[in-house]
């Protein structure tokens, strides 16, 4: 006898609020990059400067704006990974005297895009039966 699968509707609104936080928090880690290449051309850097820093920043984040905006459970497991050299960063830089708000903030939200991304992937394999593979 074969069981069929069915999402019921607090699965799917799990997984709807679990795929709301990672991007929250994933573009708040890129509104934090925007923001600190505004506030370091307000100090004196050259517009040029700002943007080379910005994209240096933003561009491996971006990558997986597609996967992200399809729900692709992969590309939140590639996004995952890809944030642990973030917060690698992170961690150094909170060691610099300097600005500690900021290197906070940064270390804040590495945590968070890497934790919502794995209960997304977690959430999304249980109650909507997507594993990695798809």
């Amino acid at each position: 006898m074969t069981e069929t699968w069915e999402p019921n509707k607090a699965g799917q609104l799990k997984v709807k609020r679990a795929r709301l936080a990672a991007r929250s928090s994933y573009f708040g880690l890129i509104g934090l990059f925007t923001g600190d290449a505004v506030l370091i051309t307000f100090q004196g850097a050259t517009i040029a400067v700002a943007i080379a820093l910005w994209l240096f920043k933003v561009l491996p984040l971006s990558i997986f704006y597609p996967g992200i905006k399809n729900n692709n459970p992969r590309a939140y497991a590639w996004l995952s990974f890809a944030i642990l050299l973030y917060f690698i960063h992170a961690v150094v830089v909170i060691n610099v005297p300097g600005n500690l708000v900021y290197d906070l903030l940064y270390c804040g939200l590495c945590v968070a895009v890497f934790t919502t991304a794995v209960i997304y992937i977690r959430t999304a394999r249980k109650y909507l039966g997507q594993n990695l593979m798809s």
